[in-house]
């Protein structure tokens, strides 16, 4: 028996070892919809690189722009997270509810990072101040 428990203990911490496998891939092998959303609102800018980050639960991506920009997508190749902090993020990819919010309150601020999960929008503008937005566009969270 107390052979068990120490095998047990020796055995455990492996078992819950999560071991990621990141590497370098080409554009077409990022999910379909992650080409598309890439075609429609970065043409033009080329690719620096592109990464998956497999991990036993979940893959993610992440794509670097020449321009700055770096786009997170998580496995079906939806966005999660767009920031550009040299230049900001385009508004034709924030929901116009968002756009309006901070148009109106914050009129030289520019959009620095979204983030989005299946709750909520976080933003980050070039002025430091933090809003987060619920999925129906109303502010729930501020931070300055």
């Amino acid at each position: 028996m107390k052979r068990f428990f120490i095998l047990t203990a020796l055995l455990l911490p492996t078992l819950f070892t999560v071991r990621a496998d990141e590497r370098a891939i080409d554009l077409a092998e990022l999910p379909k919809a992650a080409q598309e959303f890439l075609s429609s609102n970065f043409a033009g800018v080329p690719i620096k690189y592109a990464t998956v980050d497999r991990e036993v639960m979940d893959t993610d991506y992440e794509v670097r722009l020449d321009d700055g920009t770096k786009i997170d997508f998580n496995g079906k190749g939806n966005w999660t997270e767009i920031s550009n902090k040299r230049s900001g993020i385009s508004i034709n990819i924030i929901p116009p509810k968002l756009v309006d919010y901070v148009r109106k309150e914050y009129p030289q601020a520019s959009f620095i990072t979204i983030e989005r999960d299946k709750n909520d929008y976080e933003i980050k503008l070039s002025n430091g101040v933090e809003l987060t937005f619920n999925l129906d566009g109303k502010l729930i969270g501020f931070d300055d």
